[in-house]
């Protein structure tokens, strides 16, 4: 399930910082607390049952140094998941509480709405809203460290395969029927954020993905890779 929150910054030509994923993920949660905390423990959970989009600005300006100045009032954050007890909460708190801080700007939530699920099939392109982050750990001068992988990487896919079939099954309590997948990367851009005092490296992606149709719809709503609570691995379908 996936809705679409309208945004509306309350200053002319704000300027949106360039990390501000953890900001995000903590209003929503902290907003879901006051009304359902239950709901908010799931949100928060290691499982990564939903994700976010980045805020997505139609009409912008980049300022290298600073972030994204808004020039419109088109301003979106997309929400999904296959939980929809976290979708309807997260609604019914932005409705009841429609103010988001992300560095100066204050937004006003203007509209919610839920969006139809598109037809997923075996064979999809997808686009990224968000990026795809995919780790793995290696031992570096004696000490185990995580390690972020990118597509071209020779680790990635099969990382990522297996991080999908580990989310599908704590989630579903059962493994897909169809466990294999595989991704051709049409364009790829390697992005670094800020998330909760540490940089977390991700990829910005245009992929076609065949396979699981229950791995690709599983993604579709709750995000590919690891890390999608705090904003990262939602997609949309292309054709």
């Amino acid at each position: 399930m996936r809705i679409e929150i309208k945004l509306l910054p309350l200053k002319e030509q704000a300027v949106l910082p360039f990390n501000y994923n953890y900001e995000v993920y903590f209003q929503l949660v902290e907003k879901v607390r006051t009304i359902e905390p239950d709901v908010a423990e799931l949100m928060s959970s290691s499982r990564d049952l939903w994700t976010f989009s980045r805020i997505i600005v139609r009409n912008r300006r980049v300022i290298p140094d600073r972030g994204i100045e808004i020039l419109s009032d088109d301003v979106s954050l997309y929400i999904s998941s296959s939980n929809e007890d976290i979708i309807r909460a997260i609604a019914e708190a932005v409705e009841k509480s429609p103010e988001i801080h992300v560095g100066n700007i204050t937004f006003l939530v203007s509209k919610v709405r839920v969006l139809k699920m598109p037809k997923i099939g075996k064979e999809n392109t997808f686009s990224t809203l968000s990026p795809i982050v995919v780790r793995t750990v290696k031992f570096d001068e004696g000490r185990l460290k995580h390690w972020d992988l990118y597509p071209h990487d020779e680790l990635f896919i099969d990382k990522l395969r297996k991080t999908m079939l580990l989310r599908y099954t704590e989630i579903n309590g059962h493994m897909p029927e169809d466990k294999d997948f595989k991704i051709e990367t049409i364009r790829f851009k390697p992005t670094r954020l800020m998330v909760g005092g540490s940089y977390v490296r991700g990829s910005l992606m245009v992929f076609r993905y065949i396979g699981s149709r229950e791995i690709a719809e599983f993604a579709y709503d709750n995000g590919f890779g690891e890390k999608t609570r705090f904003g990262f691995g939602m997609v949309k379908l292309i054709e």
